[in-house]
């Protein structure tokens, strides 16, 4: 091996190591699979020692699963504990390993190297060596600062798992902090403070016992996991004799060996409950085996995580031994504060949108969200002039309802309180079953065949207590929602009615209230005036968007007349000089050598003639139909020629032309003239765009185009991108930025790629540059 062997050896490790993108136990993978296969070997181990240095804890190797996995070896045992105790290089027969130690199968013997980490042995590496390739000493050289690489992840893997657990322990007191920042009853909290330790912490077995302290319940209360249920009964024995121990002394305990042959967990902790000078119980811990055998038990970390969680749940257990005092207190004047809070924020909100949309949703939403909504279920409808009839808009159950949103700036001033509602909820909302249900409903304005009607033709509140019995009733309205017992009331705007909202409560079968009614119609009111408000201003909204359509049709048609005009000025400008060119240059191409370089640039003439006279057509076709002559096209000629065109100005401004083409690329039909014009004009763009020299950018692949096959071709600059304010007027005929040109070429390549069949999307990059992907289809 030569130095140079050495040298790319040690780089590739040191670029493994230092990957920033891959976490440690990545790059140790990594590095087991570039050495086994750097060196022919059947394989390579990488062991890491514990945090107390009592055994090598975790492998990776390239004869196992390929992963980082725990392992048990002792210091002293095994090749790999022995090379740990000694520090030394030393060699062992495969009969000679721990039974952690994993192999291939066909080594005659493995090798082991200490990884130190000044003169401290983090790691080892074990190499498993053939007769075939034994590795010489001079392999071995190669090796020499292999150890030093692999100390440097081994600690970067000891800091991240610092790292880590204090961020899990920080994470699992602010979960459970949020958790218990509410006011709960006991009887609610204590379960839900066992789901949350076992799901937080590592403990398989988690148990809650109180004294009966500080209006608490007294008893024992447990939550373990399945595989642990069958040894309860032993494991409830040992927190009988824990938590007595721990009552009696005020002190957390950590046993580290429970023992019972391996059946139970390895250890537990229980710590006290307390609050201020009183003893609320205990709680104990049980730890936790790991499901490939090994056990995991608790250190004094674990024992501050747990005495932290106990001093949270005391707090919140001793606040919730007042929370049936507190609710019933509060219970009275809860309702009349969140009627005067809602209909001041619908007030706010109604104010805040002029969306109709939006505005049917936050009205319904706001009738049935929240922990105790007014009403289970809501439906708008709004009345249809014309046809005589109400249409169902939105509905909305307590259970489809979403809680509505206070704008962050606005939680502070009670003055601008209003709520809010994102897309998605309201695309939620819609798509539920009962909403479907009530917009495929249409009620007949008819007094005499449902209550809705007589609501809006009285302009009043309706309530129907039962609506069996009721004779004015849409009896398969009723039957299709289900409802028993119901209230309409109208939306009314300016002396109008705009529409009904009909509330029940089927859900929970609560019965509705006068002071449900009342604060329905004054809901109503605020309400009607909102969507009156709404839809004037969508009338008005669009009727300005049909001015401005026909504002825009006038304008494009005065500009495709000034396009007939300037095309027959430049046709009859044009025509005659360039049938001079291009006569002359045809009789100097025939009179020219094939083979010559003046009869290539004669020819090149010809063709560029041909393209102008071509140009001065489009203009003068640009406002009718043109006719596409369909031709086998290959697209990869038609970016070729088109770079003829334009590769000497695109040298001369110092323009990189990087091409990437497809070996195969599909033949199609089409028109390769007017192809070929589309991409001269967006070479062109991108030359002008990138005065000061830059990279164009081709690339030719497959595609799909509304499910067929099609090719796209991606033609990316570095100029800068185009300015927002211009990106919506690039296809608009004779829009220009530029103080020469008609502003015709992008709208021309829009059309031929249109009449092809095809589109063209644009990505911008502002101050990178702009990309613009063609698309067309293979026709058959």
């Amino acid at each position: 091996m030569t130095d140079g062997d050495r040298y790319n050896l040690l780089s590739c490790v040191v670029r493994i190591a230092n990957r920033s993108d891959s976490p440690y136990p990545t790059r140790l993978k990594s590095l087991v699979k570039f050495l086994a296969k750097s060196l022919r070997l059947p394989s390579v181990t990488i062991y890491l020692l514990d945090e107390k240095s009592l055994s090598l804890s975790h492998k990776v190797s390239t004869a196992g699963p390929g992963t980082l996995s725990t392992c048990m070896i002792p210091i002293g045992i095994g090749g790999a504990g022995l090379c740990a105790a000694s520090k030394k290089q030393l060699y062992r027969n495969p009969e000679n390993l721990h039974v952690d130690e994993p192999r291939a199968g066909n080594e005659s013997r493995f090798l082991f190297l200490p990884v130190l980490d000044k003169d401290m042995v983090t790691g080892i590496i074990a190499l498993g060596l053939t007769p075939e390739n034994p590795l010489s000493e001079k392999d071995l050289t190669l090796l020499d600062d292999v150890p030093t690489v692999v100390a440097g992840i081994i600690q970067g893997i000891c800091l991240s798992s610092v790292s880590n657990r204090t961020v899990r322990d920080l994470t699992v007191l602010s979960e459970l902090g949020q958790l218990l920042n509410r006011f709960i009853p006991p009887e609610d909290l204590i379960p839900l403070v066992l789901q949350a330790c076992n799901k937080l912490s590592v403990s398989c077995c988690t148990t809650v016992r109180l004294t009966g302290t500080s209006g608490l319940p007294a008893g024992l209360f447990k939550s373990c996991r399945h595989k642990l249920r069958p040894y309860l009964k032993d494991l409830l024995q040992i927190e009988k004799s824990c938590s007595e121990q721990v009552l009696s002394s005020n002190i957390p305990h950590l046993a580290g060996d429970v023992g019972s042959e391996g059946k139970l967990p390895p250890s537990y902790v229980c710590v006290p409950l307390h609050f201020e000078t009183d003893t609320l119980g205990t709680m104990t811990f049980f730890g936790k085996r790991d499901d490939d055998g090994h056990c995991r038990t608790f250190d004094e970390e674990d024992l501050a995580l747990f005495e932290s969680m106990a001093l949270l749940i005391s707090n919140a257990l001793a606040g919730a031994a007042n929370f049936q005092q507190l609710s019933s207190l509060s219970a009275e004047n809860d309702k009349k504060i969140k009627e005067l809070s809602l209909l001041y924020r619908v007030s706010n909100t109604m104010l805040s949108t002029i969306k109709l949309n939006k505005l049917i949703h936050l009205i319904l939403s706001a009738l049935t969200s929240g922990a105790n909504p007014f009403f289970d279920r809501a439906m708008l409808f709004l009345i249809n002039e014309r046809s005589c009839v109400m249409q169902g808009m939105l509905g909305v159950t307590r259970e489809t309802s979403t809680g509505l949103i206070t704008p962050f700036a606005e939680i502070e001033d009670i003055l601008a309180s209003r709520w809010d509602i994102s897309e998605n909820d309201m695309v939620r909302q819609r798509e539920s079953e009962f909403s479907r249900h009530v917009m495929a409903s249409r009620l007949e304005l008819n007094r005499t065949s449902n209550v809705a009607s007589a609501a809006v033709l009285e302009k009043r509140l309706i309530f129907v207590a039962k609506a069996a019995r009721e004779k004015h009733v849409d009896r398969d309205f009723i039957r299709r929602f289900g409802i028993t017992s119901f209230a309409v009331a109208p939306l009314i705007a300016r002396e109008q009615v705009v529409g009904v909202i009909v509330v029940d409560n089927t859900i929970q079968g609560n019965p509705i209230t006068q002071e449900d009614l009342r604060f329905l119609q004054l809901f109503a009111n605020q309400a009607g005036m909102a969507v009156e408000n709404s839809i004037l201003y969508n009338r008005v909204e669009d009727t300005n968007r049909e001015l401005c359509e026909a504002q825009e049709r006038l304008i494009q048609g005065e500009r495709l007349a000034t396009i007939g005009e300037m095309a027959a000025g430049i046709a009859h400008e044009l025509k005659g000089p360039l049938v001079a060119i291009g006569g002359f240059a045809r009789r100097l191409a025939n009179k020219l050598p094939p083979p010559s370089g003046e009869r290539e640039c004669a020819d090149l003439i010809v063709r560029e003639v041909l393209r102008l006279e071509k140009m001065l057509t489009d203009i003068l076709s640009f406002s009718k139909k043109t006719t596409i002559c369909y031709t086998l096209c290959n697209i990869s000629e038609i970016i070729n020629d088109a770079l003829a065109v334009v590769q000497l100005s695109l040298k001369e401004r110092n323009i990189k032309i990087h091409k990437n083409f497809p070996r195969n690329i599909a033949t199609f039909l089409g028109d390769c003239q007017q192809l070929k014009q589309v991409f001269i004009n967006l070479f062109l763009n991108a030359e002008e765009a990138m005065k000061n020299g830059g990279n164009l950018n081709i690339k030719v692949a497959p595609s799909v185009l509304d499910g067929s096959k099609a090719i796209s071709i991606k033609i990316a600059d570095t100029g800068g991108g185009i300015p927002l304010e211009v990106l919506n007027n690039i296809f608009n005929p004779f829009y220009t930025t530029k103080d020469t040109g008609t502003g015709l070429g992008l709208p021309i390549a829009n059309r031929i790629i249109t009449n092809h069949g095809g589109k063209i999307h644009i990505n911008n990059k502002p101050g990178t540059g702009v990309e613009f992907t063609v698309i067309l289809p293979l026709h058959a």
